[in-house]
Protein backbone atom coordinates (compact mmCIF):
# COMPACT_ATOMS: atom_id res chain seq x y z
CA UNK A 1 0.00 0.00 0.00
CA UNK A 2 1.36 3.43 -0.89
CA UNK A 3 2.02 6.11 1.74
CA UNK A 4 0.65 9.59 1.00
CA UNK A 5 2.74 12.61 1.94
CA UNK A 6 2.21 16.25 2.88
CA UNK A 7 5.01 17.86 0.85
CA UNK A 8 5.29 21.69 0.73
CA UNK A 9 5.87 23.07 -2.75
CA UNK A 10 9.38 24.21 -1.80
CA UNK A 11 10.31 20.61 -0.87
CA UNK A 12 8.93 18.86 -3.95
CA UNK A 13 12.28 18.42 -5.70
CA UNK A 14 13.82 16.93 -2.56
CA UNK A 15 10.93 14.49 -2.15
CA UNK A 16 11.08 13.59 -5.85
CA UNK A 17 14.83 12.90 -5.59
CA UNK A 18 14.15 10.46 -2.76
CA UNK A 19 11.65 8.56 -4.90
CA UNK A 20 8.30 10.18 -4.14
CA UNK A 21 5.73 10.10 -6.95
CA UNK A 22 3.10 12.68 -7.90
CA UNK A 23 -0.56 11.65 -8.20
CA UNK A 24 -1.97 13.95 -10.90
CA UNK A 25 -5.57 13.07 -10.04
CA UNK A 26 -5.44 13.61 -6.26
CA UNK A 27 -2.66 16.22 -6.58
CA UNK A 28 -0.61 14.68 -3.80
CA UNK A 29 2.87 13.21 -3.39
CA UNK A 30 3.20 9.60 -2.22
CA UNK A 31 5.71 6.85 -1.48
CA UNK A 32 5.09 3.88 -3.82
CA UNK A 33 4.13 0.53 -2.32
CA UNK A 34 7.18 -1.48 -1.29
CA UNK A 35 9.41 1.59 -0.78
CA UNK A 36 10.64 2.30 2.77
CA UNK A 37 8.81 5.47 3.97
CA UNK A 38 11.42 6.26 6.65
CA UNK A 39 13.40 8.78 4.50
CA UNK A 40 10.12 10.67 4.00
CA UNK A 41 9.34 11.00 7.74
CA UNK A 42 9.27 14.82 7.74
CA UNK A 43 6.43 14.81 5.20
CA UNK A 44 4.23 12.13 6.76
CA UNK A 45 0.68 13.33 7.53
CA UNK A 46 0.13 14.52 11.08
CA UNK A 47 3.66 15.83 11.61
CA UNK A 48 3.55 19.39 12.99
CA UNK A 49 5.98 21.41 10.87
CA UNK A 50 4.99 24.82 12.17
CA UNK A 51 7.42 27.21 13.84
CA UNK A 52 5.79 28.49 17.07
CA UNK A 53 7.91 31.64 16.96
CA UNK A 54 6.98 32.59 13.39
CA UNK A 55 4.34 35.30 12.81
CA UNK A 56 1.10 33.77 11.54
CA UNK A 57 -2.58 34.23 10.82
CA UNK A 58 -5.41 31.79 10.18
CA UNK A 59 -7.61 31.43 7.14
CA UNK A 60 -11.07 30.66 8.51
CA UNK A 61 -13.51 28.79 6.28
CA UNK A 62 -17.19 28.23 6.95
CA UNK A 63 -20.44 27.47 5.15
CA UNK A 64 -23.61 29.51 4.85
CA UNK A 65 -26.82 29.60 2.84
CA UNK A 66 -26.68 32.11 0.01
CA UNK A 67 -29.27 34.86 0.49
CA UNK A 68 -30.13 34.81 -3.23
CA UNK A 69 -30.21 31.21 -4.49
CA UNK A 70 -30.48 29.60 -1.00
CA UNK A 71 -27.80 27.03 -1.81
CA UNK A 72 -24.99 26.31 0.64
CA UNK A 73 -21.76 28.09 -0.21
CA UNK A 74 -18.28 28.18 1.32
CA UNK A 75 -17.12 31.51 2.73
CA UNK A 76 -13.85 32.83 4.17
CA UNK A 77 -12.56 35.17 6.87
CA UNK A 78 -9.23 35.81 8.57
CA UNK A 79 -8.14 34.99 12.11
CA UNK A 80 -5.68 37.46 13.66
CA UNK A 81 -3.85 36.27 16.81
CA UNK A 82 -3.22 38.90 19.46
CA UNK A 83 -2.56 39.07 23.19
CA UNK A 84 -5.46 40.28 25.31
CA UNK A 85 -5.03 41.90 28.69
CA UNK A 86 -7.39 40.11 31.07
CA UNK A 87 -8.69 43.36 32.53
CA UNK A 88 -9.10 45.62 29.54
CA UNK A 89 -9.04 43.17 26.60
CA UNK A 90 -6.69 45.34 24.57
CA UNK A 91 -4.32 44.25 21.85
CA UNK A 92 -0.72 44.22 23.00
CA UNK A 93 1.68 44.91 20.14
CA UNK A 94 5.23 46.05 19.57
CA UNK A 95 6.15 49.66 18.86
CA UNK A 96 5.84 50.78 15.23
CA UNK A 97 8.62 49.61 12.92
CA UNK A 98 10.63 51.83 10.55
CA UNK A 99 7.71 52.02 8.14
CA UNK A 100 5.36 53.09 10.93
CA UNK A 101 3.48 49.77 11.08
CA UNK A 102 2.58 48.20 14.43
CA UNK A 103 3.82 44.60 14.55
CA UNK A 104 1.58 42.16 16.45
CA UNK A 105 3.47 39.66 18.59
CA UNK A 106 1.61 36.53 17.50
CA UNK A 107 4.08 34.23 19.27
CA UNK A 108 2.70 35.37 22.63
CA UNK A 109 -0.95 35.62 21.55
CA UNK A 110 -3.75 34.27 23.71
CA UNK A 111 -6.76 35.47 21.71
CA UNK A 112 -7.96 35.38 18.12
CA UNK A 113 -10.02 38.04 16.34
CA UNK A 114 -11.93 37.07 13.18
CA UNK A 115 -11.96 39.89 10.61
CA UNK A 116 -13.71 40.04 7.20
CA UNK A 117 -10.82 41.52 5.23
CA UNK A 118 -7.11 42.37 5.18
CA UNK A 119 -5.46 45.51 3.88
CA UNK A 120 -3.61 43.41 1.33
CA UNK A 121 -4.08 39.70 0.60
CA UNK A 122 -0.98 37.87 -0.76
CA UNK A 123 -1.43 36.17 -4.12
CA UNK A 124 -0.92 32.67 -2.69
CA UNK A 125 -3.81 33.21 -0.27
CA UNK A 126 -6.03 34.73 -2.97
CA UNK A 127 -5.46 31.72 -5.23
CA UNK A 128 -6.08 29.26 -2.40
CA UNK A 129 -9.33 30.91 -1.28
CA UNK A 130 -10.55 31.22 -4.86
CA UNK A 131 -10.22 27.44 -5.20
CA UNK A 132 -11.77 26.67 -1.81
CA UNK A 133 -14.65 29.13 -1.89
CA UNK A 134 -16.02 32.15 -3.75
CA UNK A 135 -13.57 34.66 -2.26
CA UNK A 136 -12.47 36.78 -5.23
CA UNK A 137 -12.29 40.33 -6.65
CA UNK A 138 -15.64 42.11 -6.60
CA UNK A 139 -16.66 45.66 -7.53
CA UNK A 140 -17.67 48.09 -4.79
CA UNK A 141 -21.02 49.72 -5.63
CA UNK A 142 -20.11 53.16 -4.32
CA UNK A 143 -16.50 53.61 -5.38
CA UNK A 144 -16.43 51.10 -8.27
CA UNK A 145 -12.96 50.18 -7.03
CA UNK A 146 -12.21 46.44 -7.09
CA UNK A 147 -11.90 44.68 -3.76
CA UNK A 148 -12.00 41.12 -2.46
CA UNK A 149 -15.13 39.55 -1.04
CA UNK A 150 -17.13 36.37 -0.60
CA UNK A 151 -19.42 35.37 -3.44
CA UNK A 152 -21.76 32.40 -3.81
CA UNK A 153 -20.12 29.48 -5.60
CA UNK A 154 -23.45 28.67 -7.28
CA UNK A 155 -24.94 32.01 -8.37
CA UNK A 156 -22.00 34.41 -7.84
CA UNK A 157 -24.03 36.74 -5.58
CA UNK A 158 -21.94 38.83 -3.20
CA UNK A 159 -22.20 37.66 0.42
CA UNK A 160 -21.92 40.87 2.44
CA UNK A 161 -20.01 41.23 5.69
CA UNK A 162 -23.19 41.94 7.69
CA UNK A 163 -24.74 38.72 6.39
CA UNK A 164 -21.63 36.68 7.34
CA UNK A 165 -20.52 38.42 10.55
CA UNK A 166 -23.36 40.25 12.30
CA UNK A 167 -26.56 38.20 12.17
CA UNK A 168 -27.33 35.45 14.75
CA UNK A 169 -27.03 32.74 12.07
CA UNK A 170 -23.85 34.20 10.55
CA UNK A 171 -21.01 31.65 10.41
CA UNK A 172 -18.46 34.14 11.77
CA UNK A 173 -20.67 35.68 14.48
CA UNK A 174 -19.30 33.59 17.33
CA UNK A 175 -22.00 34.02 19.93
CA UNK A 176 -21.64 30.43 21.17
CA UNK A 177 -18.78 27.95 21.51
CA UNK A 178 -20.78 25.23 19.74
CA UNK A 179 -20.29 27.11 16.44
CA UNK A 180 -16.55 26.40 16.40
CA UNK A 181 -16.62 22.81 15.04
CA UNK A 182 -18.34 24.10 11.88
CA UNK A 183 -15.30 26.26 11.03
CA UNK A 184 -12.05 25.17 9.38
CA UNK A 185 -8.77 26.86 10.35
CA UNK A 186 -5.63 26.93 8.19
CA UNK A 187 -2.50 28.34 9.84
CA UNK A 188 -0.37 30.50 7.52
CA UNK A 189 3.15 31.53 8.51
CA UNK A 190 3.99 35.01 7.21
CA UNK A 191 6.81 37.54 7.42
CA UNK A 192 4.88 39.63 9.93
CA UNK A 193 1.40 40.72 11.07
CA UNK A 194 0.88 44.48 11.29
CA UNK A 195 -1.99 46.55 12.67
CA UNK A 196 -4.50 46.31 15.52
CA UNK A 197 -7.41 43.81 15.37
CA UNK A 198 -10.36 46.09 16.15
CA UNK A 199 -12.99 43.34 15.83
CA UNK A 200 -12.96 41.54 19.19
CA UNK A 201 -15.51 39.50 21.15
CA UNK A 202 -15.82 37.77 24.50
CA UNK A 203 -15.08 34.47 22.74
CA UNK A 204 -11.66 35.44 21.34
CA UNK A 205 -9.64 33.51 23.93
CA UNK A 206 -11.74 30.36 23.52
CA UNK A 207 -11.46 30.81 19.75
CA UNK A 208 -7.67 31.03 20.03
CA UNK A 209 -7.49 27.75 21.97
CA UNK A 210 -9.79 25.98 19.50
CA UNK A 211 -7.84 27.15 16.44
CA UNK A 212 -4.52 26.22 18.07
CA UNK A 213 -5.76 22.66 18.65
CA UNK A 214 -7.81 22.22 15.44
CA UNK A 215 -6.02 23.56 12.39
CA UNK A 216 -4.27 22.50 9.20
CA UNK A 217 -1.10 24.07 7.81
CA UNK A 218 -0.87 26.21 4.69
CA UNK A 219 1.33 24.73 1.97
CA UNK A 220 4.14 27.28 2.35
CA UNK A 221 5.47 30.12 4.50
CA UNK A 222 4.82 33.49 2.90
CA UNK A 223 7.68 35.95 2.55
CA UNK A 224 5.50 39.03 2.89
CA UNK A 225 3.66 40.64 5.77
CA UNK A 226 -0.06 40.77 6.53
CA UNK A 227 -1.53 44.25 7.05
CA UNK A 228 -4.86 44.94 8.71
Amino acid sequence: MRTELDVPFSHKEEAKALGAKWDRTKKIWYVPSGVNPEPFAEWLPGVDRSDPSAPYIYLVLGKHECWKCHKETSVAAFGIPYRADNDESIAIAHAPNEAGHIAIDTANANALAIVPALGCVPGEIRDYLHKRCGYKPVGARASKAPSLGNTCTSCDALQGSRYLFEEPSSPFALTAINKLPALEFIRVEVAGVFGVPVTRTDFDQALFTWARDHHAEFHKQLGEGIYL
